[in-house]
């Protein structure tokens, strides 16, 4: 019976009423989704190109692929492989204090095995919202010199031994003592880099009694017969961490996995309704807590892009779901290679408030990113029923600004997500949003 009260009481609080605040743009920065980076210069030829194996055998040629990622995906723009390393994938971000922010790339095009030749990165920028311009000032690439992961890696036997996009995920960070902490989806496991980007230690992850396992984990392994059951997980491919928040002082690391963990045969779930875990680190004793949050999604299908703490309690979290496009590029017609089936819907920014008694991540405020007032005329792209929109499939980063204003932006997934135009690959995008009422709500 107090189970029941337990359960039925963790559920009402997840489901008291968000309250939605404006959002107006106050500054907005595009970043073209064919900007590259060069390699190291002590990086192998094998990383000055990318995407040799995206159909899964090689192909050395460059521009030889169509970008498209599935039979029935549009044909977008760009062709792979393509010279250099994109700038893309923009994963997580953290703002830093006078304009300049640190923002993660992902592993590269999508998945482990086709992405061999992508160089995993971090890059700070120098941003200028009055101009719509930046500056990068830096990028550190990640690389296993040491040989810290436990696991084989792609670039074993060369001397720097940079990391792939199929060692690692790295979709979210935190910056403690000027070395970076991040979350990373394959595992899922944490990641730890010294401030020149040279991996120092890799945690296994654990949650409600068990290891977390991804079917990208690379311990797990397909038995020698088929008739034999198949090695077992708990977190669906893509749905690691996803985002993760730091305490002000660096104490704890909060990692968030993106989607419902499978545990006891089923999604985690109250009373059908799926919830996702803010887990909690410990940086000092270096290992996982039994402390958890549980986050509830306003749809099972939906899933996490980013979380970054406000204060102790207050949270900022990007909550999404699986759609994107404009509603005024919908198709007329039953040809859906050059316009948009459906159009982007649920895009939103919640703020939550960390309840320690009840262990829930309660939802206090949202601002829908599918309505953004555009009051100062700021925007680079057209409006949408006179608002600026932001209708990507991946949104993954926010953190707070000041009392006023946060900072957002788009994952691109170059060269594949076309949001903004049928069959031109989108932008990374950088906005400034003034949201002070939304701040302030308690």
């Amino acid at each position: 019976m107090l189970k029941k009260i337990a359960l039925g009481l963790s559920l009402s609080l997840s489901l008291l009423a968000a309250k939605e605040y404006e959002a107006r743009l106050a500054g907005h920065i595009v970043i073209k989704a064919d900007e590259k980076i060069k390699p190291p210069k002590d990086a192998p030829e094998f990383l000055h190109t990318a995407g040799k194996f995206f159909n899964g055998t090689r192909e050395e040629k460059l521009h030889s692929f169509e970008a498209q990622y599935l039979p029935q995906d549009r044909i977008k723009n760009f062709k792979i492989p393509f010279k250099d390393q994109a700038v893309q994938g923009h994963s997580g971000i953290k703002y830093l204090g006078n304009d300049e922010i640190y923002i993660i790339t992902d592993n590269g095009l999508g998945t482990k095995a086709n992405s061999a030749d992508n160089m995993l990165f971090i890059s700070k920028y120098k941003l200028d919202f009055k101009n719509s311009s930046y500056q990068r000032l830096q990028t550190i690439f990640f690389k296993d010199t040491n040989k810290k992961s436990p696991y084989k890696i792609t670039l074993e036997g060369t001397k720097e031994r940079y990391l792939t996009g199929a060692d690692f995920d790295p979709e979210s960070f935190q910056i403690i003592k000027g070395e970076f902490w991040v979350g990373e989806e394959f595992g899922p496991f944490l990641l730890h880099f010294d401030k020149n980007g040279v991996l120092k230690e890799v945690f296994e992850t654990y949650a409600q009694g068990a290891k977390l396992l991804s079917p990208d984990h690379p311990s797990l392994e397909l038995s020698s017969k088929p008739q034999s059951k198949q090695a077992s997980f708990n977190v669906r491919r893509s749905k690691g961490f996803e985002a993760m928040a730091s305490s002000k002082d660096g104490s704890f690391l909060y990692p968030m996995l993106e989607g419902a963990l499978f545990i006891n045969e089923e999604y985690e779930n109250e009373k059908g309704k799926q919830f996702t875990r803010i887990l909690e680190f410990d940086v000092a004793k270096k290992k996982f807590t039994n402390k958890s949050y549980k986050y509830f999604f306003e749809e099972n299908d939906h899933a996490i892009g980013d979380f970054n703490m406000i204060d102790e309690k207050y949270a900022l979290v990007i909550e999404r779901d699986n759609s994107s496009g404009v509603k005024d590029k919908l198709c007329k017609t039953k040809d859906t290679s050059k316009c948009f089936e459906s159009a982007a819907k649920f895009k939103r920014i919640y703020k939550i408030k960390l309840d320690e008694k009840s262990g829930i991540a309660q939802k206090i405020a949202y601002i829908d990113l599918m309505k953004i007032k555009d009051t100062h005329k700021l925007s680079k792209k057209p409006l949408v029923d006179g608002n600026f929109v932001f209708p990507f499939f991946t949104i993954e980063d926010v953190d707070i600004v000041d009392s006023s204003h946060i900072i957002v932006a788009n994952d691109n997934n170059f060269p594949f997500s076309d949001a903004r135009e049928p069959n031109k690959s989108d932008d990374n995008e950088i906005i400034l949003l003034e949201v002070k009422d939304f701040l302030e709500a308690r």
